[in-house]
């Protein structure tokens, strides 16, 4: 057994504040907002090699500029080190972090009411929380074991929200009967159970409505912002709308998919494996790629579906694990051959996988999930031993799969079994 550290994030509403407290309020953002550009502009100029040197040079002086808390200027410094490769441009707004105790805490008056109490320049204040389902969600995790030691401030449309952090370790096991391989692509989740001797024991696809809605959000917008562009104020409240119901649609059908895969893993004793994938928007290759490519590319949620299934994996005493990404989808699962030529392409996509060398034949997900299993297989996380597992065992995988198949998609979402961990089904 080993422990896996999961860290959830909730959303606490506060009541309304006094004019005062939106004045002291509004005097700590703008001096962060302030001191964090300040750090910014240090930052361009040493150009530091790591936070230690970033920290030890803006520090002094940013301690002798503003009367903020310590630990909030050390948290301001780390807020512009996370930003300052992808966002190197001036920040126009940035939330106020709070380490517990030292910056803020979670209190209550005489009364009972409960309060978030934050420190500025002069003192400390006190906000008092909504006490709505969040608030009782947050007491809920906090009496079955999770630990909060730092929050957010954050504004939104002029109003006032905490963000909370929340964290809980779990025991997770490390020897298993199977591996469940997940390979995320621009159309499906491919998920293949793959036993310790290397047979095929399932094959299915999920989340074919998160591409297809994906795709219908993005000729609405299209034609949403022709309209915009023309002036119509109509047209730009619907995008802002439809920005918001894309992200929560593709949010609760990630966290729905997590929990499908992780009852899988369950049923099946198996490892869940997932392909180790950073800065794939970056990653261009020789040459651009069509406006085409890139759109697909930027649709895959991956990062989301990652935290996701891990959080609800861990939570459930199954392990995740991360393999390479390197050519799982030109493998040969039979023979081992490796090559862009066991593509078939129809109508210029790529619809299936045929190996030019021993003949096997299998959708292009599928085989990379398979793959995807047999390096994780590989590592040794299964109960049998490692010389059971033969690249060249079993044969064609699940019946034969139609060119059309991957393009299908469910009309529902399909319920999981598994009981809701944080709040989604």
């Amino acid at each position: 057994m080993v422990e896996r550290e999961v860290v959830k994030a909730l959303r606490l509403n506060l009541l309304p504040l006094s004019k005062r407290k939106e004045h002291l309020l509004s005097e700590l953002f703008n001096s962060v907002l302030t001191c964090c550009n300040d750090i910014l502009s240090i930052a361009k100029s040493s150009n530091p090699k790591n936070f230690a040197i970033l920290h030890n040079t803006s520090y002094p002086i940013i301690k002798q500029k503003y009367s903020l808390h310590s630990q909030i200027l050390v948290d301001c410094i780390h807020q512009v080190w996370e930003n300052l490769k992808t966002n190197p441009d001036e920040l126009k707004q940035v939330p106020v972090r709070f380490n517990i105790p030292r910056s803020g805490k979670f209190s209550k008056t005489k009364r009972g009411n409960p309060v978030v109490v934050i420190a500025n320049g002069n003192g400390r204040i006190a906000l008092p929380i909504r006490q709505n389902g969040a608030y009782e969600r947050f007491i809920e995790h906090l009496e079955d074991g999770w630990k909060c030691a730092q929050f957010r401030l954050h504004k939104e449309n002029g109003r006032y929200v905490v963000i909370v952090f929340l964290r809980k370790k779990f025991e997770v096991k490390q020897q298993y009967q199977a591996v469940v391989g997940v390979d995320v692509n621009s159309g499906n989740f491919a998920v293949t159970v793959l036993r310790s001797d290397g047979r095929v024991l399932k094959q299915l696809y999920l989340g074919q409505d998160i591409w297809h809605k994906q795709w219908k959000f993005m000729k609405r917008r299209s034609k949403l912002r022709s309209y915009a562009d023309k002036g119509s104020g109509r047209a730009r409240r619907a995008l802002r709308r439809m920005r918001h119901a894309e992200r929560n649609f593709v949010n609760t059908r990630i966290w729905q998919v997590s929990h499908e895969i992780v009852e899988i893993a369950m049923r099946y004793d198996a490892v869940i494996a997932i392909e180790k994938l950073k800065h794939l928007r970056k990653r261009s290759g020789k040459g651009k790629k069509p406006r085409r490519a890139n759109r697909k590319i930027h649709r895959i949620p991956f990062h989301k579906f990652r935290i996701a299934i891990q959080s609800v994996a861990w939570q459930h005493g199954i392990d995740v694990v991360e393999v390479p990404a390197m050519k799982t989808s030109q493998k040969c699962p039979k023979c081992g051959y490796m090559s862009k030529k066991n593509w078939v392409f129809f109508k210029g996509k790529r619809k299936l996988f045929m190996c030019v060398k021993c003949g096997y034949e299998a959708n292009v997900d599928r085989t990379a999930s398979r793959n995807i299993a047999t390096l994780a297989l590989e590592r040794g996380l299964v109960s049998l031993p490692l010389s059971t597992l033969c690249s060249g065992a079993g044969g064609d995988v699940s019946p034969r799969v139609r060119l059309d198949e991957e393009v299908r998609w469910h009309r529902y979402a399909s319920k999981s079994k598994l009981s809701s961990l944080d709040g989604r089904s």
